[in-house]
């Protein structure tokens, strides 16, 4: 009877020993992963992706390139190190970087871009003469592709731009087009950010 009961009371211990060398392990591996802590409000889950953290409803994890990329982390995680993210917040919401590497316009061309929806864009740009930054819908832009008489929802002129456009947060009907004023060539040299904040209802042309 006694040898029965010493018998079991070494197997606690053995669980027990088990037990706290498993916890161990985790917290030891999550501690080389999971550093700087950073909350959404709202319920909102922050979500570190390549183009930096954004906070999202009802996401509960992301697995992207064969790398983890940890909840509430502001860091990328490695094996070896840990990578901070360049981001900041106004309010709530994650501003991201979304182009600010130079570009160069041959005479005559432009450059085309897309306006992502669920987000206002700042856009910011300097170029070597003055240019025209212009945010058109897709008919607009069907008429200024084929050389008609076109208008456009926004239009700015000069060498130095700073731009916000909101109208997108509820809509994916915008494009934006650089050009030159005088047709030469141009290279710019951008710093354009995207707030995220979804609008509640549609926008702009989309409403």
């Amino acid at each position: 009877m006694n040898s029965s009961k010493s018998n079991n009371f070494a197997l606690s211990i053995a669980s027990l020993i088990f037990i706290v060398l498993v916890a161990i392990g985790v917290f030891y591996v999550f501690s080389k992963h999971i550093v700087i802590v950073n909350v959404c409000s709202d319920n909102k889950t922050l979500i570190v992706l390549d183009s930096g953290p954004s906070c999202f409803p009802g996401v509960s994890g992301v697995i992207a390139g064969g790398v983890p990329y940890f909840i509430n982390s502001s860091t990328v995680a490695s094996s070896v190190q840990l990578t901070p993210l360049s981001f900041r917040f106004i309010g709530d919401d994650p501003l991201l970087y979304i182009w600010n590497q130079n570009m160069s316009v041959s005479a005559r061309q432009y450059d085309f871009l897309t306006i992502p929806d669920t987000f206002k864009v700042h856009m910011q740009y300097t170029s070597s003469i003055p240019t025209e930054f212009m945010i058109m819908n897709s008919t607009e832009f069907a008429r200024f592709e084929t050389g008609k008489v076109y208008s456009y929802i926004n239009s700015t002129t000069g060498a130095s731009i700073s731009l916000w456009f909101n109208e997108s947060a509820g809509c994916a009907g915008y494009v934006a087009v650089i050009k030159s004023v005088s047709g030469a060539a141009f290279i710019i040299q951008p710093n354009e950010t995207a707030l995220y904040a979804p609008a509640s209802e549609a926008t702009g042309v989309c409403a």
